[in-house]
């Protein structure tokens, strides 16, 4: 009977998941680290075996240092393209990036940053606070399953509402296994995260309940590759099978006269297959055994004096020109320069540099029967070239007569 009135208080209280976020476009092959709680996250009816995108952050390493960009360390990109010139070769160097973290909790969060794989944190970075840099040396890293690791920083950082933290994340090829490195590939591929740590206790133990979240980094190193192609003759040349696509190039020169006058040539073309600039020199490779892929059967002789090269070293930049060959998968060069009739854009004053290089080169045997050598166009730090040389002398007067072409 004493009761006048009853005041009823509603208490709404809201579960934050600490999470920062990152104005990057995520990437659909890149997923984030599951749920603390799966419970917590159902409460405003989400899905928590959904799968969480994550953003990435991409670097370029060249190999081999390219004149436009070394690999000192620079913020941003780097192109290899002349100023107003082609931009054909696109990036060449982009060793670190800046990651931008934004809290738009309603609240501060507490939070460390560490980094997984062959990269390491120069600095973080935060408006209004003196900048942290982290000068930790490469050498104290540790491997853990193949991987290579560095020690993430013990320090708590706090990014209250709508406040950023920056890290700049640099790309250390030294840090990447040798194991990894493979001689036959002209492009590696290695990837890491960025793990952001939210301990739910202030306490500094391991085994306090811990959110975690993470941006993944990938990093492209490419160096140089040539690629040799011979220009066909349909009288000298045969169709290869599926198994000999992947050996050398094979030039045929046919039945050639040993005191003839006119000059058997032929024609090699190198393209660059990688971004990176090739620098190359022609070398001879000794013989060695193996079965033969010329026409004529027999012991060849491997005399490098009668095949004469016009160009034997140089530095060529890539990629080189290629086009799609209609009905395959096949990238080819062109045989010959488009003609005026057909429609394209003006041309860069220095965009004459990435068309494949055009190698002559000519037969002039001095001893009757069949030659064989084999020439390499070695790369500086890169994947080089073979091609073999076959033709035959002859002292027959039947083979001294003109070409058709030559005609």
């Amino acid at each position: 009977d004493s009761v006048i009135s009853t005041l009823v208080v509603h208490c709404v209280g809201d579960v934050v998941i600490p999470r920062l976020t990152v104005d990057k476009k995520d990437e659909p092959s890149a997923e984030d680290y599951p749920y603390l709680d799966a419970s917590e996250v159902e409460l405003d009816g989400t899905d928590a075996s959904a799968p969480r995108r994550v953003p990435m952050f991409k670097f370029t390493h060249s190999a081999v240092p390219h004149p436009a960009a070394a690999r000192a360390q620079a913020a941003g990109a780097a192109l290899g393209g002349d100023q107003a010139g082609a931009q054909i070769p696109g990036i060449v160097s982009c060793m670190t990036r800046n990651v931008t973290f934004t809290n738009r909790n309603p609240c501060c969060v507490h939070c460390r940053f560490g980094v997984k794989g062959p990269f390491r944190i120069l600095e973080i970075t935060q408006v209004g606070r003196h900048p942290v840099k982290l000068l930790e040396d490469p050498k104290r890293t540790r491997k853990k399953g193949g991987a290579v690791e560095q020690q993430p920083p013990r320090q708590l950082y706090t990014i209250d509402k709508y406040e950023t933290v920056s890290l700049q994340v640099e790309f250390v090829p030294e840090l990447v296994p040798p194991g990894l490195w493979t001689e036959d590939q002209v492009e590696h591929v290695f990837k890491g995260n960025v793990v952001v740590e939210y301990p739910r206790e202030k306490q500094d133990s391991p085994d306090a309940p811990t959110d975690l979240q993470r941006v993944r980094l990938m990093a492209v190193s490419r160096r140089p590759g040539l690629r040799a192609i011979v220009v066909p003759r349909p009288e000298l040349d045969r169709p290869l099978a599926p198994e000999e696509e992947a050996l050398p190039a094979v030039v045929e020169f046919g039945r050639v006269h040993v005191e003839s006058t006119l000059t058997r040539s032929r024609v090699v073309m190198l393209l660059n297959v990688t971004n990176v600039q090739a620098k190359w020199q022609l070398l001879h490779v000794g013989k060695k055994g193996g079965t033969s892929r010329c026409s004529e059967e027999g012991e060849p002789l491997d005399d490098r004096n009668a095949f004469h090269f016009d160009v034997t070293e140089g530095e060529l930049p890539g990629p080189s020109k290629d086009v799609l060959v209609p009905g395959s998968g096949v990238r080819m060069p062109r045989w010959f320069p488009l003609t005026p009739a057909l429609p394209h854009a003006l041309p860069a004053a220095d965009e004459h540099r990435f068309d494949p290089l055009r190698v002559t080169v000519a037969f002039r045997p001095k001893k009757a029967g069949p030659h064989r050598s084999r020439f390499r166009m070695e790369v500086q730090g890169g994947i080089s070239a073979d091609i073999v040389l076959c033709g035959i002398g002859s002292f027959d007067e039947a083979d001294d007569g003109v070409d058709f072409v030559e005609s």
